[in-house]
C-alpha cells in the first residue's frame, strides 16, 4: 500500500514537472497546419497520412491527390468542436457560455476554460487537380475573476493543388498553394465588460506553399512513407484579410517558418473483414519550432471493423485520443475525443475536447471501384 502511494506521488510530481516545462504548441498553432479533421484528431492529431480525404490532402498532403484521379466532390465537410466546459453547460442546462458576448458564466466559473469551434471545408478534385475553400473559427476563454482571457483563430483559406503519380504509383508528388486570411491572437478584457473576442487580435493575409512526396511500396501490408514541407520559403502576412474579422486589429500575425513533417503507415488484415491501419507521424523534423519531443510524435490505430465502421485510438504528448467513424456510399460521420493544451500561461492545463464531423461527397466511380478503394485502405 505504501509503495502504491509513493508511486502515485512520484507520478503526480513527474507529471507536474512535465506539464510545466512543455512547449505550448497547439495543433492549430503549429506553422502550416490549418486544418485537422476529427478523423485525424482521434488518431493523435494525425494529418499527413490521411490521403483518402480530398480536403485533408489539399491542405496537408497534396501528393495524396494522385490517389484518386476520378472526379470527386466534397461540397459539405462540416466540423464542430466543443470542450468539456461548453458540453457540460448543455448537458446540465446551466446555459451556454457566450464567449464573445456575455461574461457572467465565465465569471461565475473562475479559471474554468470554455471553448468551441466550427468550420467547413468544401473541395473538388479531378485528375489530380483540386480546389477548395476552408472556413473555420475557434474561440477559447476563461475568467480569473478580474479579467477575461480569450484566444481566437478565424480563417478563410482558398486553395488549389495538384498530385501526380509516378513509377506506376510507387511514388506520388504534390503541391498546393493556399491564400491564407487569418485573424488570431490571445487578448484580455475586464471581467465587468463584454469579452469581445474579435477585438485586440492580429489580422492579415499571406500565401503559403505546401509540397509533399509519398512512397507506396507494393508489398503485402502496403507500407507508405510520406514527407511534407509546409510554408515553403517561409510565410509572411500583410495587412488586411480577404474578409475583415478582427475589430481594431493589432498588427498582423507573426511570420510562419518553414517546417517538415514525416509519417509512416501500413495496413494489416487481422481476421475476416477486420483490418487495421497503423500510423506514425513526426512533426517538425528540421526543428523550426520549439515544440517538445513528445509533442512532435503522434501514434494512431484505425480498426476497420467493416467497410462502413471504424474504431480509432491515438496518442500525442502522452495524451490519449479516441473516435469512431461511419461511412456510407455518399456520406461520412466521425466522432473524436482528444486533449489540447491551453495557450494561457497563467492557467496551463489540458483541455478535453469533443469533435463531430459530417461529410457529404460524391464521386465518379461504380460499386466495384468503391470496394477496391476500401480494400486499399
Amino acid at each position: 500500500m505504501g509503495r502504491a502511494i509513493a508511486f502515485h506521488k512520484f507520478g503526480w510530481l513527474l507529471g507536474s514537472i512535465f506539464l510545466s516545462k512543455i512547449a505550448v504548441a497547439l495543433p492549430y498553432s503549429y506553422p502550416g497546419v490549418r486544418y485537422i479533421s476529427p478523423h485525424g484528431q482521434s488518431l493523435g492529431g494525425m494529418t499527413l497520412p490521411l490521403s483518402d480525404e480530398t480536403g485533408n490532402s489539399l491542405f496537408n498532403n497534396p501528393a495524396g491527390l494522385a490517389r484518386n484521379p476520378k472526379f470527386r466532390s466534397e461540397p459539405l465537410n462540416l466540423n464542430l468542436d466543443l470542450n468539456s466546459g461548453v458540453l457540460g453547460s448543455f448537458v446540465n442546462s446551466t446555459g451556454f457560455a457566450s464567449l464573445g458576448g456575455f461574461t457572467s458564466n465565465l465569471n461565475s466559473n473562475v479559471n474554468k476554460v470554455y471553448s468551441g469551434g466550427f468550420g467547413n471545408l468544401t473541395a473538388v478534385s479531378w485528375g489530380g487537380l483540386a480546389v477548395g475553400l476552408l472556413l473555420q473559427e475557434r474561440v477559447r476563454a476563461y475568467s480569473d475573476g478580474t479579467t477575461v482571457n480569450y484566444e481566437t483563430r478565424s480563417n478563410l483559406v482558398p486553395a488549389v493543388g495538384y498530385g501526380l503519380a509516378l513509377a506506376r504509383g510507387v511514388m506520388r508528388v504534390g503541391y498546393s498553394l493556399q491564400l491564407v486570411s487569418q485573424a488570431s491572437g490571445v487578448a484580455q478584457a475586464p471581467s465587468d465588460s463584454s469579452a469581445a473576442y474579435l477585438k485586440g487580435i492580429s489580422e492579415g493575409k499571406g500565401i503559403s506553399h505546401t509540397a509533399s512526396v509519398n512512397f507506396v511500396f507494393p508489398y503485402k501490408y502496403i507500407p507508405t512513407f510520406s514527407l511534407v514541407g509546409r510554408n515553403l520559403f517561409g510565410m509572411r502576412y500583410s495587412s488586411n484579410g480577404l474578409i475583415s474579422r478582427a475589430r481594431s486589429p493589432v498588427g498582423v500575425p507573426e511570420e510562419e517558418a518553414m517546417s517538415v513533417d514525416a509519417a509512416f503507415n501500413f495496413m494489416a488484415r487481422l481476421y475476416g473483414p477486420v483490418k487495421s491501419n497503423w500510423y506514425l507521424q513526426f512533426k517538425d523534423v528540421t526543428g523550426a519550432t520549439s515544440m517538445a519531443l513528445l509533442d512532435k510524435l503522434s501514434l494512431g490505430l484505425d480498426l476497420g471493423i467493416s467497410p462502413a465502421v471504424s474504431v480509432r485510438l491515438g496518442l500525442n504528448n502522452l495524451q490519449p485520443s479516441a473516435g469512431i467513424g461511419y461511412r456510407s456510399e455518399m456520406s461520412e460521420i466521425n466522432l473524436a475525443y482528444y486533449q489540447e493544451l491551453t495557450p494561457f500561461p497563467s492557467i496551463l492545463k489540458w483541455d478535453t475536447r469533443y469533435a463531430l464531423q459530417y461529410k457529404f461527397f460524391f464521386q465518379d466511380s461504380n460499386r466495384r471501384d468503391r470496394e477496391s478503394e476500401l480494400q486499399a485502405k
